[in-house]
């Protein structure tokens, strides 16, 4: 098998001309091309180049050879690339939760660790996510019941209470131990693109409010620079506060999710690298 350097080296003298340009271009010397082209002269038993002194030109074997040289190279790199693209989605980590929630309670891996563990998050409905870990389509997945099934490990992880965030000057401010989706009703709030489960229970409860979705990155810009009300948690309370603003808890029973983790027990060192990146 012919080693892959020869053939490139091949390839730059016969782009750039001379020995001397290629060995500039590849930051080689120009004796180690000079090698490398008899090795793969006497590797192929056919001469490539005609020799003179200084100077060595392709010959018609060399043009002829040149094109199947540069289609080898071709498939030497399209494999290449196809074994790095597996290897990153053998080592990714495939996710999907009912909300972001999750994603706020184990920053560091979702956020911070991509380098080592480098993930994929989707946010689909309970019924998606189970069937997506059994089938093995998601490695592991965040879900609002106590799924019980032989070969899944469920464990609950936290509870999600969902707060109202507004402005200090706003009227309902001063109810600060607590409002009910009832008294909200009709106001207009500010709420994250991507919110799954969430958004479904706030679009039921709230009926005649309008809700403005904005990107994941851009609500915490836009919260700042308005007076709209919004929506927090106690998981994602630390990282939007706001000195103008007064978070509230909404009183109502479907106000508060209870997040399972759920992983087939054949991934369980999946949760694992999770639990200990956090």
């Amino acid at each position: 098998m012919i080693e892959s350097y020869l053939l490139e080296y091949f390839m730059a003298v016969y782009e750039e001309g001379t020995i001397l340009k290629a060995s500039e271009k590849l930051h080689v010397s120009q004796p180690s091309i000079t090698k490398a082209i008899q090795k793969l002269e006497s590797e192929l038993s056919l001469s490539l180049f005609d020799r003179l002194p200084n100077k060595i030109t392709l010959n018609e074997n060399g043009k002829i050879m040149a094109d199947y040289i540069k289609d080898a190279i071709s498939i030497d790199e399209r494999i290449r690339e196809k074994a790095k693209e597996l290897r990153i989605k053998s080592e990714t980590i495939k996710v999907e939760l009912t909300a972001p929630g999750p994603t706020f309670k184990f920053p560091d891996f979702f956020y911070f660790s991509n380098k080592k563990y480098p993930n994929t998050v989707e946010i689909k409905d309970e019924k998606t996510c189970i069937k997506d870990v059994i089938s093995g389509i998601c490695d592991i997945a965040f879900i609002n019941s106590d799924y019980k099934d032989e070969r899944i490990y469920t464990e609950k992880i936290f509870d999600e209470n969902l707060y109202v965030s507004l402005p200090k000057t706003h009227f309902l401010a001063k109810k600060n131990t607590g409002l009910t989706f009832q008294e909200l009703d009709g106001q207009s709030f500010l709420i994250v693109r991507e919110l799954g489960i969430w958004y479904d229970i706030t679009l039921k409860n709230l009926k005649k409010s309008k809700l403005f979705k904005i990107d994941d990155n851009a609500i915490t810009d836009v919260i700042g620079a308005s007076t709209i009300p919004s929506f927090v948690t106690n998981i994602t309370l630390k990282y939007r506060e706001f000195e103008d603003r007064i978070p509230i808890p909404i009183l109502d029973k479907e106000a508060t999710l209870p997040f399972y983790v759920i992983v087939r027990k054949d991934k369980l060192d999946i949760y694992e690298k999770i639990k200990k990146i956090g």
